[in-house]
C-alpha cells in the first residue's frame, strides 16, 4: 500500500488531519473479520471506513479514495509492525528505521515545520495485499 502526501493533494492533507483525531476512532471487524474504524466526520456525522471503502458522501458520489481512507491507510502503515532487518554476522550495522518510524517522523516534521516547503511522503512497501487481501 503506498500513500502520497502532498500539497497538490488536497485531499491526502485533509487526511493528515483526519489522522490526528485516530485516537477516537471506534475500531471492529465484520464478520469476515475485516478491520473497520467509526470515524467521526467534520460536520458531526460518523462515517464507517477501512482502507478500501468508506459510506462518506465523497466516497460514495466520486468512487475515490477518501480523506478517511487514506487516513486509515496511513494509520494500518504505522501500526503494522515490519518484520525486524537482518543483520550482517559480527557487525552491528547502522540504525535502520521501519516504514513506521520513518512515517512517523515524517509526519511529525511536516506537522512540526509548515513553512519548509512542500513535503512529498510515499508510505510503503506494499503490506496492503498481506493485511487486505482483494477479493476477486
Amino acid at each position: 500500500m503506498v500513500v502520497t502526501v502532498s500539497q497538490e493533494d488536497p485531499r491526502s492533507i485533509r487526511a493528515l488531519a483526519v489522522l490526528s483525531t485516530a485516537p477516537t476512532w471506534t475500531k471492529g471487524h465484520t464478520k469476515d473479520g475485516r478491520a473497520f474504524f467509526v470515524i467521526p466526520g467534520s460536520r458531526g456525522r460518523i462515517y464507517w471506513t477501512d482502507t478500501r471503502d468508506c459510506t462518506c458522501p465523497d466516497r460514495q458520489e466520486r468512487q475515490v479514495a477518501c480523506k478517511h481512507m487514506l487516513a486509515v491507510r496511513m494509520w494500518t502503515l504505522a501500526n503494522t509492525p515490519a518484520a525486524p532487518a537482518p543483520k550482517a554476522a559480527g557487525s552491528a550495522g547502522p540504525v535502520v528505521l521501519t516504514d513506521a518510524e520513518d512515517a512517523r517522523l515524517e509526519l511529525a516534521f511536516a506537522a512540526l515545520s509548515p513553512l519548509a516547503g512542500p513535503v512529498v511522503r510515499t508510505f510503503g512497501p506494499d503490506r496492503y495485499s498481506v493485511l487486505f487481501p482483494v477479493e476477486g
